[in-house]
């Protein structure tokens, strides 16, 4: 937590004592906050309403954003998300939801709110929370091998593309959303914790035949492989579908040849 991005945050108490003197404030119940597991109290707190929960994070160190999940009355962890650097805004929501409104009702009445953590990430930002909900470990969004997830992240030049683990293996996408696009090497998972590294055939270009570049890999070794064989001129991830689809899409899940 940065005290020039989160000056709040840096009383004690962090950001449930900062929310709380927040809805003073601005005259709301300042009912107490608790802690989120696995992450520091000072940047996360949350709150139950039966089996809903809200809970915030200001977990971005490079941008001033507080992150907001809210989980449905069944406690399915697919409700509302959304991103902003009010913390005003983050009470204005969270007293409406402990007065009982609804998601649909929370949704309308602040757009900022999507049905998903990857809509609701402001623009350009879209691939970073990828990642940082990816090194979270958050259960709202698809997770990979731990391991593998961190030593991806580690190159830098594999961090501006998309994460994207899918039965076992790891793809990093240069597209956001469908149409996907894959055109770097996939790591795939050999047994015993180790890695293949295979540059998938593509239907986007069916002339190019799957090649494994690498077997029996640790996780390190198969991020260094892959940074080591970007296609030139490639990335970063375009937000969204890929803007040029062929005559029939990349089947980013399909089978590996070779």
């Amino acid at each position: 937590m940065l005290p020039e991005l989160y000056p709040e945050l840096a009383a004690p108490g962090g950001l449930g004592e900062a929310l709380a003197r927040e809805a003073v404030r601005r005259g709301h119940c300042a009912e107490p906050l608790d802690p989120v597991e696995g992450y520091d109290p000072a940047v996360a707190a949350c709150c139950a309403r039966g089996k809903a929960r809200f809970a915030v994070y200001a977990t971005n160190a490079d941008e001033r954003e507080f992150r907001i999940e809210i989980s449905t009355h069944s406690g399915w962890p697919w409700g509302a998300f959304g991103s902003t650097g009010d913390l005003a805004v983050v009470d204005a929501i969270l007293h409406a939801w402990r007065e009982g409104a609804s998601i649909d009702q929370l949704r309308h009445e602040w757009t900022l709110l999507a049905a998903s953590p990857l809509e609701a990430a402001p623009p350009g930002m879209v691939v970073s929370t990828a990642w940082r909900l990816t090194l979270e470990r958050s259960p709202v969004i698809r997770l990979g091998d731990a391991e593998l997830a961190e030593a991806l992240h580690a190159q830098p030049a594999l961090r501006v593309f998309f994460p994207f683990p899918s039965h076992g293996e790891f793809s990093l996408l240069s597209s956001t959303a469908d149409p996907f696009y894959e055109e770097v090497p996939r790591a795939v998972p050999s047994g015993d914790g180790l890695w293949n590294v295979v540059l998938v055939r593509s239907l986007w270009s069916p002339h190019i035949p799957s090649r494994v570049l690498g077997s029996r890999l640790g996780a390190r070794e198969a991020a260094a492989l892959i940074a080591a064989n970007i296609p030139a001129g490639s990335g970063p991830a375009v937000e969204g579908g890929w803007p040029q689809p062929p005559a029939i899409m990349t089947p980013v899940l399909g089978d590996v040849d070779g």
